[in-house]
């Protein structure tokens, strides 16, 4: 360890004197809207009943902004226009540097990706099943401060407030 003029104390190498600072993993969050709905998934395996946003890592050679388009694809299949820059949000847990965006899409016809067991359309105007402490819910309560999050009561028997038919279409529900 090697004291620097801040105090602070950080891994060095003794051959070249590099300071390896801990430094979190940079990521995106992406919230996509389309009209007054915004696209909520499920990861495979996930024990909660909650519901999230859609993210992922930046890879070497590539923007946040290129990560936010990519995940978007790759998780839905569908493609975004309007991407805006909100802000960022650190964990605490997974040592992660998440950088949100909003985006929005015309294209409303999901094609789920393996890595996600659902993803659906939720109404804005409609309590969302989300942990309303995590970061996705923060995104979202940051473009949309009247949001509010489904008790946890109610998520063990979520309405769905769209549905897919038998040909992949999201429809709503009456």
């Amino acid at each position: 360890m090697k004291t620097l003029f801040d105090g602070s104390k950080e891994k060095y190498c003794d051959d070249c004197d590099h300071v390896f600072f801990c430094a979190p993993s940079p990521c995106v969050i992406v919230m996509v809207t389309n009209a007054k709905r915004v696209l909520l998934t499920r990861g495979i395996g996930w024990k909660h009943p909650y519901w999230a946003l859609i993210s992922g890592h930046i890879t070497s050679r590539e923007t946040a902004e290129e990560t936010a388009i990519r995940e978007v694809y790759e998780e839905v299949g569908l493609e975004v226009s309007s991407l805006e820059l909100l802000r960022t949000y650190v964990t605490k847990i997974h040592d992660l540097l998440m950088i949100a965006f909003k985006a929005e899409t015309k294209n409303t016809s999901i094609k789920k990706s393996q890595e996600l067991e659902d993803a659906n359309w939720f109404d804005l105007y409609h309590p969302l099943p989300m942990r309303p402490e995590s970061i996705a819910s923060k995104v979202i309560k940051h473009v949309f401060p009247k949001i509010t999050y489904m008790k946890l009561k109610e998520l063990k028997k979520p309405e769905r407030q769209l549905h897919r038919k038998n040909s992949g279409k999201v429809v709503e529900m009456p």
